[in-house]
């Protein structure tokens, strides 16, 4: 992606279209409705955003890689479309986000709530 494109996206503001927002969270409630997870299913999640040609960010703009920990706990992702890469950095939608919340219930399984606002 060149200089030009790249700036083309901050112009436009980078915006995730609301079609494709209903059907990635489509996507999740299906796939988290009345199940107990061993562990929090990131690889699935973030697979299911793939799947609709979105990629979940660290901080520096670059593919997450990192761990969850908690019993309890809520955290947001930022997210960006796959072509936006610039070398390894992505340029993030303006207008959405991951929100992920989890509960580690007594039985040690946990219960998930996600989607992408």
């Amino acid at each position: 992606m060149d200089v030009k494109q790249i700036l083309g996206l901050f112009e436009k503001g980078n915006l995730l279209k609301t079609s494709i927002r209903k059907k990635v969270n489509n996507d999740i409630t299906k796939f988290i409705t009345n199940i107990y997870f061993k562990e929090i299913p990131l690889k699935e999640l973030f697979s299911i955003l793939e799947k609709h040609g979105i990629i979940v960010l660290q901080e520096d703009m670059r593919k997450w890689s990192g761990i969850l920990v908690g019993k309890n706990e809520t955290t947001s992702f930022d997210i960006a479309p796959v072509e936006s890469k610039n070398g390894d950095e992505y340029i993030p939608y303006g207008n959405a986000k991951l929100f992920l919340q989890w509960y580690k219930m007594g039985s040690g399984k946990y219960e998930i709530t996600a989607y992408v606002s």
